[in-house]
């Protein structure tokens, strides 16, 4: 298994990237909504910690993600795809792309605007260089909590076009992402 991503299937990298920040972004969606809805506390406290420390890792992953996409080559949509659902997968793609950096960015934001750094699970602290300001930190805590929405529609769609690819089209998208394509 190569690397590099080839015309028709992706790269170790690519891969083991996708799964890391899926696994990251799940975890950060489940933490999130766990929190909400909790009082004030200790324990409030620590699932924040922990869900802006597995953001940090997850921010760092994308970044590395991104470079990784436009330094490799990309596997070309499946013969038969109609334009229409390459179009689809190329804008739910870059759509997932832009949503999950918006929301690592305002949740960011909303760490520096609070006074904090960025906590990397007890080990460090990131430092942000936002001023701190109570307008700017309920401004993006306000875009944190509005783009989970988007994030968590664009991510059902990418989950059902995959599964709709290998299920009812038959086709290698799932597989090129997975163990690989026959």
């Amino acid at each position: 298994m190569a690397l590099r991503n080839t015309t028709t299937e992706w790269g170790t990298l690519s891969k083991a990237l996708h799964w890391l920040i899926a696994i990251g972004i799940f975890g950060l969606l489940y933490l999130g909504i766990e929190q909400s809805g909790m009082e004030r506390g200790d324990e409030k406290s620590r699932i924040r910690f922990i869900h802006a420390s597995i953001a940090t890792v997850t921010l760092a992953l994308m970044t590395i993600r991104i470079a990784w996409r436009f330094m490799n080559e990309v596997p070309a949509h499946p013969e038969g795809m109609s334009r229409l659902q390459k179009l689809a997968a190329d804008l739910v793609h870059w759509g997932l792309y832009i949503v999950v950096f918006a929301q690592l960015i305002a949740g960011a934001f909303v760490m520096g605007t609070g006074g904090r750094g960025l906590p990397v699970f007890g080990l460090f602290s990131i430092p942000l260089p936002i001023a701190e300001s109570d307008e700017g930190h309920h401004f993006w805590e306000e875009v944190h909590e509005f783009l989970w929405q988007p994030l968590a529609a664009l991510l059902i769609l990418h989950i059902l076009g995959a599964l709709y690819n290998h299920f009812v089209l038959k086709n290698d998208v799932l597989r090129r992402m997975t163990h690989g394509v026959k």
